[in-house]
């Protein structure tokens, strides 16, 4: 047996302790990532992972959408950040995805460049 991660396995591990992701949810992901891509998990394994990420991410954004915030005199939460924050991570990973599709369709070459911000504009 190979001891490569498969896709199901690296989503496992990336989501494990995000609360209500059932393995029955990983492998919808898994089977819409590699249904929209076009590739199987053996055409191009990262250009699967990072779809099916962005699908999670996207799915759970979107449950938590209906988060908000409340509050007493003496304490406050707020969970309204938590769909911008996974709605990031959909967008970090959906930029992976691109790149990992280039790289599997042969392309050697890419005029996709990213560059850390200027620290002293922050």
């Amino acid at each position: 047996m190979s001891d490569k991660l498969t896709v199901t396995k690296r989503l496992q591990s990336r989501l494990s302790k995000v609360p209500g992701v059932t393995a029955a949810d990983i492998d919808m992901w898994v089977a819409e990532s590699v249904t929209e891509s076009g590739f199987s998990e053996v055409d191009n394994a990262n250009a699967v992972f990072y779809l099916a990420l962005y699908n999670a991410y996207s799915t759970i954004a979107s449950d938590a959408a209906r988060y908000f915030s409340y509050g007493d005199r003496d304490e406050v939460v707020d969970k309204t950040k938590v769909f911008k924050n996974y709605m990031e991570l959909a967008k970090e990973a959906r930029l992976n995805y691109r790149k990992a599709k280039k790289e599997g369709e042969g392309t050697s070459f890419s005029a996709y460049q990213t560059h850390a911000g200027r620290a002293d504009r922050r």
